[in-house]
């Protein structure tokens, strides 16, 4: 599916509360149903299934969800 930019901006925003070290979006690209999200200092490889669950409802991405996104992170 092809996301709008801002889903990737709102789960970055977030996952910088968490981690203030994550800094801003800035890119995002997909391959084989794994997206890798760039930002300001690093990246991320996010699962489609966690983009689909910022696009459709935010709400169902619980803090454990957050928590390892955040973990995944690489600067």
């Amino acid at each position: 599916m092809n996301y709008p930019a801002f889903v990737f901006h709102e789960l970055v925003f977030r996952l910088s509360e968490i981690n203030p070290r994550i800094g801003s979006y800035d890119s995002c690209s997909v391959q084989d149903n794994t997206f890798l999200i760039r930002t300001s200092n690093g990246h991320m490889r996010v699962d489609a299934d966690i983009i689909s669950k910022q696009y459709t409802n935010p709400k169902l991405l619980s803090k454990p969800d957050l928590a390892l996104l955040v973990s995944r992170f690489e600067q």
